[in-house]
């Protein structure tokens, strides 16, 4: 391909943020066949696994919809939405106008090694169209970029409107994962399921993107989470000197390195600038008998967590966990030795 197809199925801001999950913790994990795990026991001991887990896997898990959206596969400059276009292009004069266009499947070489087989319809070779739909089949796809893909992904556009070649629109899809494996420096990252995706970049320099759907799967090496009734956010702005970043998010996970499911929700958003560590942002997280952990960043370095294991209101100790525990969120960063634990404080 005259074009990294790995490098389109990225964000364009940053390219940082790749399709991917930070991992930490060991045990089990569950399938989004399943049905819902019961709620999860919250301690002293395993609170901070807990709140690794749902940054990670949970609020986390909005990078896949980053990969796929911001400035990614529909990219008007290249991607495989603009080979797909190309390719219909060649049939112009043979169309009805109006006509939706069948894109045969066709399999391409990786750059290094590997493929990518893409098909997909079009309404319109000079837009992304609602109805529009694209697959990928990836097999050991290595473009030189850093990772290497395998397992499928579909596009099913919903809406859309803007310029998809200046890269300015507002984009709804259905997105689908199919055992899509991302694997980078020896580690990888499974996707299986599907969300629906809300983009809007409309605003030059500005990323604004909502991932939501009713379950999807995250699994990375003997680790598994599943992810449901959730909607994550994350802004991207890089108007001024420093990259801002915002994060937000509401949903249950089942956990890997704890038994059962927990509830959370970001009272403030988690927001970093120039590709640190948030520094500002609170997070809830609720599990069995209304026991909760409050999660409040104290700088680019540390997270407070304030635990009510009773559910009565009243803060029973305070932890305290540094991000190098966690993982930039959304990065492809693992830490599969299981969990850190911070020293306990007792609280008042």
């Amino acid at each position: 391909m005259t074009a990294s197809t790995i490098a389109r199925l990225k964000s364009a801001v940053p390219a940082c943020i790749a399709l991917a999950v930070t991992a930490c913790g060991g045990g089990g994990g569950g399938g989004g066949g399943a049905p819902p795990a019961a709620p999860a026991l919250i301690d002293s001991g395993n609170a901070a696994t807990v709140t690794r887990e749902v940054i990670d896997a949970g609020i986390g898990a909005g990078a896949f919809g980053v990969a796929v959206g911001g400035g990614g596969i529909l990219a008007g400059d290249g991607g495989a939405s603009a080979l797909a276009l190309g390719r219909a292009g060649q049939r112009r004069a043979a169309l009805q106008a109006g006509a939706s266009i069948p894109i045969p499947a066709e399999t391409f070489d990786c750059a290094v090694s590997g493929t990518v087989r893409l098909s997909g319809t079009l309404a319109s070779i000079d837009t992304v169209t609602a109805g529009d739909r694209i697959n990928a089949t990836f097999s050991d796809c290595d473009d030189a970029e850093g990772a290497v893909y395998d397992g499928g992904l579909r596009i099913d556009v919903t809406r859309f409107s803007g310029d998809i070649f200046s890269n300015q629109f507002l984009l709804g899809a259905d997105i689908t994962l199919t055992n899509l494996t991302i694997t980078e420096d020896g580690e990888s990252v499974t996707g299986d399921g599907g969300f629906d995706l809300d983009l809007d970049l409309t605003v030059p320099l500005v990323s604004d993107l909502t991932v939501s759907g009713s379950v999807f799967d995250v699994s990375s090496g003997s680790n598994g989470w599943v992810l449901r009734d959730f909607a994550i956010s994350i802004l991207e702005d890089a108007t001024g000197v420093d990259l801002l970043t915002r994060y937000s998010g509401t949903g249950t996970l089942e956990g890997s390195g704890f038994d059962g499911a927990v509830d959370f929700v970001t009272v403030d958003p988690l927001e970093s600038t120039g590709g640190d560590y948030p520094a500002t942002g609170e997070l809830l997280i609720t599990g069995a008998n209304g026991a909760t952990i409050r999660a409040t960043v104290l700088d680019a370095s540390t997270i407070q967590l304030a635990l009510d294991l009773d559910g009565n209101g009243v803060v029973d100790e305070t932890q305290e966990m540094q991000w190098s525990t966690v993982g930039t969120l959304g990065s492809v960063s693992y830490c599969l030795c299981g969990p850190v634990l911070p020293p306990v404080t007792p609280g008042p």
